[in-house]
């Protein structure tokens, strides 16, 4: 009988190591979900007219892309940000940012339920991150 246990309970201890691998903190840095105390690359802050946003990483962030996706998933809203150095602060009219049809974004017609960023370092490390949209 022992024998017979003995695959058995090393195929479980490979199982529990790979769950316990696959369940630790990813190194993915920014998403909101992650674990608690998390650093996240930019700071958003939106208003009614617009949104600032800060690189609070320690390297210039390039091809930053931000979007308001709304309420009910229809089209997101993007604006496109070539380079934000470190520490960078930037002001955006929300008017700046479009739909795929180039539409405008304006919070009389759209509910925003979120903003997303996306962006990457010097080094080609990928950055990115959900934030809840708060007013």
């Amino acid at each position: 009988m022992t024998r017979a246990l003995r695959p058995t309970l090393s195929g479980a201890a490979a199982l529990a190591a790979t769950l316990a691998l696959a369940c630790s903190p990813s190194s993915a840095r920014g998403p909101s979900g992650g674990p608690p105390g998390q650093k996240q690359f930019m700071a958003i802050e939106p208003s009614s007219i617009v949104m600032t946003m800060e690189n609070r990483e320690q390297q210039p962030l390039l091809d930053v892309r931000i979007a308001i996706r709304p309420v009910g998933g229809q089209t997101e809203y993007i604006k496109l940000v070539s380079r934000l150095e470190s520490g960078e602060k930037r002001t955006v009219s929300l008017g700046e940012f479009n739909g795929r049809d180039g539409t405008p974004f304006s919070l009389r017609v759209v509910k925003p339920k979120e903003i997303a960023v996306t962006a990457t370092g010097l080094t080609n490390e990928k950055f990115a991150m959900t934030v809840p949209w708060s007013q």
